[in-house]
């Protein structure tokens, strides 16, 4: 359904809509400006001149109830999907009973990549990806397609992608047989088709006049993929074959996927503990058939892991099909396995079978049925003995992904605790008491990240010498300018250089500078100037609110003068421990970056100054300052949040694209400077911050074409899993 609204408000049409929660989704649309209201009522179809829904949706719904009363239109989400492809001239669909959304992501992204701008409706969301939906140059369309309410026979398709053919779903349908002849129906309105090889497939697809199967000896021997599994192989063959059928040379389509970073509960990490001793998997597998592919999956990823599975079924109904079979798979593959409630998916059909019976024929592994909450749930497995290394795999399609965060929380912490008292044996100072909404000049995100706050040169090498030994991830913290901070902090180590050595600044007899990399920037450039060794050029540095550690990481600047303009050499410390340095002449300058390689923590700075009068440099910064207070907003900000594009520049095209004045929560749009994110008061989100970058971004996008890139970075991201 928010596909559907975004490719919708893609084309400038007018859009609202109704949920029972709020979600990811919502949030994108209503950051688009889509009203979005939380709750179903009568009186939300205002204005409105078509109602869809979806097959979720009861008939007496009040909304729908009301469409009817005022005789507004109305129809399935399918049906309108149909509607929306005839406004293509090309239409790829993908069909199957398992692995759609992942392949049409396949098919979309080689799309992408190889430049054809393809609109696409992708079923969840993909990593990397803005959103899952675009009009695109509304040429192309790919989308999947959905069999298990019938609608997928009204699509008309120049290319049907169909990857199995299942009994799934079959419930809904009226029965196997109807569920086979949707499937010969959809591929019956397809001018081509091309089917994963298999007898289900052949049988139901064969008589069509211009089908091609594919198998195993059709995946390419070059093909590379960053996601697991044969199931992903045989996606990823199908839609390098599909791209292929739309003029993509296989070239273009084998480097493609070797970039595709996957989709969202389709076997996503959600936590990797150090040397990957203990790691965490969520996935969507709700069939038998997906179920087994998972969990050899996993197998083949992690072979020396212990694999423990938590399992919930998606509707009682599969509970009533598939108990043995998912017993079966459950006891070939796992270690240990914990059974819960089933997810009833809008239906309480809890009568219909015993989830119970899944657990008791498990054989094997052990075996728990789990009764209880979620919550509980999550506090169990937190707590439960793990032996390492292992594989926490949380499986279903419903509602059981929810305990993954808290789990996720409890051996993070276990992690860390571990590190701090090896950090502690070592007599290296460490802290976790200050958010990053402390740490951070804009003030958001209120997880506590773990600092090593060392004081000389030794005490650095020895906690880069830890954290590699234990396979922790590390990331240098200046003065927080440029970031946003995160309210999901991942396992990492920290590094603030806010003491000792690193703090200090000694002043040469030749106007050489040396500087502690932890020393802030401004404060530095007003001693230079003091001592009248600070040039003209260098004084809008004065007013640049960074480290010199990260001055120098991302060249920072001001009123068209960066800091490598005037750094002579820089010294630092690689993550073994060893040392590095590099004459300023040697490193590459460029537009907020400089090529300092990302394994080195920079910890002192030699400045090249020039003698000049200390009168004349005050001056220079003062006209300097007075410049920036008339360009620049005042208040909690990150500085400019995006880079400038190519001859252009990014505050321009965000107030030509109407963006001065949007806000999100505490967060708004500068009215002075529209590149500036102002946040009014304590209590900002990082997911109002993202929807609110995302926001101006699909503006600027929408207004002149360009995507403007990040010019902060964002905690979260970044040195961490």
């Amino acid at each position: 359904m928010a596909g559907l609204a975004h490719i919708l408000v893609d084309w400038k049409v007018h859009v609202s809509g109704s949920d029972l929660a709020p979600s990811a989704m919502t949030r994108a649309l209503m950051s688009r400006g889509v009203p979005v209201r939380l709750g179903h009522a009568a009186d939300a179809l205002a204005g409105a001149e078509l109602l869809v829904y979806s097959s979720a949706v009861p008939a007496d719904n009040p909304e729908r109830v009301a469409a009817a009363a005022l005789g507004i239109e109305s129809c399935l989400r399918g049906e309108f999907l149909a509607r929306i492809a005839r406004c293509f001239g090309t239409v790829i669909c993908v069909g199957g009973s398992h692995g759609k959304t992942t392949t049409t992501a396949m098919i979309a992204h080689i799309l992408r990549v190889a430049g054809l701008d393809p609109g696409l409706l992708v079923g969840g969301s993909v990593s990397g990806w803005e959103r899952s939906a675009t009009a695109g140059a509304g040429r192309l369309l790919v989308t999947e397609v959905d069999e298990s309410d019938g609608t997928q026979v009204l699509m008309r398709s120049h290319l049907a992608v169909i990857l199995n053919i299942e009994d799934d779903h079959c419930w809904s349908v009226g029965g196997e047989a109807a569920l086979r002849r949707i499937f010969a129906d959809f591929a019956g309105r397809a001018d081509r088709v091309l089917a994963w090889d298999t007898p289900a497939t052949r049988e139901v697809l064969g008589a069509h006049p211009a089908v091609r199967f594919a198998g195993v000896d059709d995946i390419p021997a070059g093909l590379s993929l960053s996601v697991a599994g044969q199931h992903n192989r045989s996606n990823a063959c199908l839609a390098l074959l599909a791209a292929e059928a739309v003029g993509v040379t296989r070239q273009t389509a084998l480097a493609a996927l070797r970039s595709f970073a996957g989709v969202d509960r389709r076997l996503s990490v959600r936590f990797r503990s150090a040397r990957e001793r203990r790691v965490i998997v969520e996935d969507y597998a709700h069939h038998p058939t997906e179920l087994r592919a998972s969990l050899s999956a996993l197998r083949e990823s992690w072979p020396g892991h212990a694999l423990k599975v938590v399992f919930q079924a998606h509707r009682f109904e599969r509970v009533k099909r598939y108990a043995s079979q998912f017993a079966a798979v459950l006891s070939e593959w796992a270690d240990e396995v914990w059974v819960v409630v089933p997810f009833a998916a809008w239906v309480d059909d809890a009568v219909s079978a015993d989830p119970r019976t899944i657990a008791a024929a498990v054989s094997g592994p052990p075996c728990r049925y789990w009764a209880g909450t979620l919550d509980d749930l999550a506090t169990a497995l937190a707590a439960a003995p793990t032996a390492e290394p292992c594989v926490l795999a949380v499986v279903g399609a419903g509602d059981v992904g929810t305990v993954v965060p808290a789990v996720v929380q409890a051996w993070r912490e276990q992690e860390w605790t571990r590190l701090e008292q090896a950090l502690a044996a070592a007599a290296v100072p460490v802290e976790r008491s200050r958010t990053w909404a402390e740490l951070t000049t804009l003030a958001v995100g209120t997880d506590r990240p773990l600092r090593v706050l060392p004081r000389t040169h030794e005490e650095l090498a020895t906690a880069l010498r830890l954290a590699a030994a234990e396979g922790i991830p590390v990331w240098p913290l200046g003065a927080g300018s440029k970031l946003v901070g995160t309210d999901t902090e991942p396992l990492r180590l920290v590094v603030s250089l806010t003491a000792g050595r690193f703090t200090e600044v000694e002043f040469g007899a030749d106007g050489r500078v040396s500087a502690g990399a932890g020393v802030c920037l401004a404060p530095l450039i007003r001693a230079l100037a003091e001592r009248g060794v600070c040039t003209a050029a260098m004084a809008p540095l004065a007013w640049v609110p960074a480290s010199l550690g990260g001055a120098l990481r991302m060249n920072a600047g001001a009123q068209g003068v960066a800091i490598g303009d005037v750094v002579a050499e820089v010294c630092g410390v690689r993550l073994d421990g060893s040392d590095w340095r590099a004459a300023g002449s040697d490193i590459a300058w460029g537009y907020r970056h400089s090529d300092i390689p990302a394994d080195v923590i920079v910890t002192t700075v030699h400045l090249r100054g020039a003698a000049t009068p200390p009168a004349a440099a005050q001056a220079a910064i003062a006209a300097a300052g007075t410049w920036r207070r008339q360009a620049q907003p005042t208040g909690r900000s990150a500085g400019c949040v995006f880079r400038n594009p190519p001859g252009g520049q990014a505050g321009r095209l965000l107030e030509e694209a109407g963006c001065k004045g949007l806000r999100c929560g505490p967060l708004h749009v500068s009215e002075k400077h529209a590149n500036f994110i102002i946040n009014d008061s304590a209590g900002a989100a990082e997911t109002d911050m993202r929807d609110l970058v995302a926001r101006c971004r699909e503006r600027v996008r929408a207004h002149c074409g360009i995507t403007l890139q990040d010019e902060v970075c964002w905690c979260a991201d970044v040195g961490g899993r």
